[in-house]
């Protein structure tokens, strides 16, 4: 009888060291084991951004030595929900400049409020940001000259209208007449270097 009890005493033992034998022991796998505790049909979630994809624009920089020519920079720009329009000034007014050459020149706390196309004509409201204080000639025309030029980068368009809150302004601080759309001006664009060097032969003949 007690042969038979210190038998099952060990059979009990044997079976309770084998249970506690770590889960990758006894099926070849770690961290596959989650917890459910409680829950009948354990879901995940996921909520996704309606438009996760980084897009590309090109948008036109002012150079730190005070030259009157806009620099092209490809910056990458997350648009979320905005029009392509938008997320193009949002890159302009919001990121910093690759180059250490160039500068942002737009007032703090600017802000594009919408941008609405009819025809070849987009129509940018800026919040009163934009014209909150007083520019020189080279800030004010630098500054609307590359909201102009980054937005005629889309082909459809050819003007830029400006509005603040809505309203149409004449100009912002004196020195450009803005009451009227503007087309891209050439003169603010650096020339290619082969155009550059055209030009130097034919001074040279």
């Amino acid at each position: 009888m007690l042969k038979k009890i210190c038998m099952l005493l060990m059979l009990v033992l044997l079976l309770t060291l084998a249970g506690c034998e770590p889960t990758e022991k006894r099926t070849g796998n770690t961290g596959d084991v989650k917890d459910v505790t409680g829950q009948k049909d354990p879901v995940t979630t996921v909520v996704k951004d309606p438009n996760p994809l980084t897009k590309e624009f090109v948008v036109y920089r002012v150079q730190k030595n005070g030259e009157e020519i806009l620099i092209p920079e490809k910056v990458r720009y997350a648009a979320g929900k905005k029009s392509r329009e938008e997320a193009a000034l949002d890159a302009l007014i919001h990121t910093d400049p690759v180059s250490k050459q160039l500068t942002n020149l737009f007032p703090p706390g600017t802000a594009v409020l919408s941008v609405k196309v009819s025809g070849d004509t987009a129509t940018v409201d800026f919040n009163q940001n934009f014209a909150s204080r007083g520019q020189g000639s080279y800030t004010e025309r630098m500054m609307v000259n590359a909201v102009v030029c980054t937005l005629t980068e889309f082909p459809e368009i050819k003007k830029v209208k400006f509005l603040v809150e809505g309203k149409e302004i004449d100009t912002i601080s004196g020195h450009m007449d803005l009451l009227d759309p503007l087309t891209r001006n050439p003169d603010v664009l650096k020339k290619p270097d082969k155009d550059k060097k055209k030009d130097n032969a034919k001074k040279e003949k």
